[in-house]
């Protein structure tokens, strides 16, 4: 069996991960999910059989030198494998700041690979994120104009990432615009001979649709290392079995997991999207149990967690499925933080704070009491959940929805997870979630 991986991507945060790793997995290609850095020898056992791997590191909130730190790492590891390609994702919606972290952790990968040259491709169109001359939308609004601009750890108030990458990293920044994606691969990789000529480290691409993103793949077909978004997860797999290097990797095979089917699925939603609020607000409609936790009394040492841990673990016993939150409408968000900020905790940790102790709460609630699977909602609570509960590395299936696959975990606990970015997905999703759980087989390949 061949031990080299055909792709590896480092992710700055969990649900990114999966969105890469059930997009590659949509395209056929065997693919694990890893949390954090495993010890060499656990990755080499976990990773044996697989097309490819991506790496959930969590960099995207920390400070930029400890998120490049964390990056390199995390590509040493991975880089035992030989993989053909590496990619440096973070979010469609390019959650950062002026100072990181995407920047640093694209020089992370530079470095390491001693490449000049890279791509930064941030648009997902089957998500409806699009780059025209270099300014980013979010179905059709501009970033600074969409939801994100309200992002309780990264607001996004500029759109035009050729300047707001160029604030990131020392290296110089460039845009390769529509009307050169537009004349097909041929031309757009002449492009980008001409940048890397004119000392450009890091080109922006323009990408406005499914047929723009295939022409991109193409013209990146060459490169070592690519970053950006999961939609090279639905673009290169084509490239690559045109290429052979799908079919000349041995994998594994096995059969899927059974389906636990009496007992209840466990929801946690941490993101104060727009999307979780309304799928929130539907598993409500819908009559299932919702216990809607304050940050502030989370936090507080004489919260009632043993009342709350007993009643979920009551009803998933039963086979209820159960909605676990602390997400709210943005004047409360505002409110929490300024009691946060009373106490000297700013937005970030206090971020860290909340999907730490929820993540607290819910391991007191799987623990000895076994669910029909696990769905959470939002990157920084995803984080924390799969650390808390350490699921090590997670064997993913096909998507529920663009972006969201089914997956099954391989450490402390084996069970259904999905892990929802809180800006994806419909009103209903959680529906379409909760019924994939209890089909593993017909997703899981």
């Amino acid at each position: 069996m061949s031990s080299r991986l055909l792709f590896a991507a480092i992710a700055d945060d969990d649900t990114g991960a999966s969105d890469l790793a059930g997009m590659l997995a949509e395209q056929g290609l065997r693919t694990l999910l890893v949390i954090d850095l495993p010890l060499a020898e656990q990755f080499a056992e976990w990773s044996e059989g697989y097309h490819a791997v991506v790496m959930a590191e969590g960099t995207r909130n920390l400070p930029p030198g400890a998120a490049r730190e964390r990056t390199s790492a995390a590509l040493e590891i991975v880089g035992a494998r030989a993989p053909r390609v590496y990619q440096v994702k973070y979010c469609s919606t390019f959650d950062s700041t002026p100072g990181g972290n995407i920047g640093p952790t694209i020089e992370a990968g530079l470095d390491l690979l001693g490449e000049a040259f890279t791509v930064a491709l941030p648009a997902l169109p089957v998500n409806g994120r699009t780059t025209y001359q270099g300014y980013h939308f979010v179905n059709r609004q501009l970033l600074s104009d969409s939801p994100m601009r309200e992002h309780p750890l990264t607001p996004m108030t500029n759109p035009n990432l050729v300047d707001l990458l160029g604030k990131q990293t020392a290296r110089r920044v460039g845009l390769a615009p529509y009307e050169v994606v537009e004349a097909g691969p041929d031309e757009l990789e002449k492009y980008f001979q001409a940048l890397r000529t004119e000392g450009v480290a890091v080109a922006v691409v323009d990408c406005l649709s499914g047929t723009h993103l295939e022409t991109i793949c193409r013209a990146c077909a060459g490169l070592r290392l690519v970053t950006g978004s999961s939609a090279f997860g639905v673009g290169m797999p084509s490239v690559w079995r045109e290429r052979g290097w799908v079919e000349e990797l041995e994998v594994k095979k096995e059969a899927p997991p059974a389906a636990t089917q009496d007992k209840g699925c466990l929801v946690v939603a941490g993101s104060c999207s727009v999307a979780t609020r309304g799928q929130n607000a539907w598993m409500a409609d819908g009559g299932a149990p919702v216990f809607l936790v304050e940050p502030c009394e989370l936090l507080e040492e004489n919260f009632g967690r043993a009342a709350l841990v007993s009643k979920v673990r009551g009803l998933l016993s039963a086979g209820r499925h159960c909605l676990l939150s602390t997400t709210g409408e943005p004047a409360g968000v505002s409110r929490v933080q300024e009691w946060a900020a009373r106490r000297g905790q700013g937005a970030p940790a206090l971020g860290q704070s909340i999907a730490g102790a929820l993540a607290d709460v819910v391991a007191e609630i799987l623990t000895d009491q076994p669910a029909g699977g696990l769905v959470v909602a939002g990157g920084e609570t995803s984080g924390a959940v799969c650390r808390r509960l350490g699921l090590g590395a997670l064997r993913v299936g096909r998507n529920i929805e663009p972006g969201v696959p089914l997956c099954y975990s391989l450490g402390r606990f084996h069970l259904p997870v999905v892990l929802k970015s809180g800006n994806f997905g419909a009103r209903d999703f959680y529906g379409k979630a909760l019924a994939a759980v209890s089909r593993p087989g017909e997703y899981l390949i």
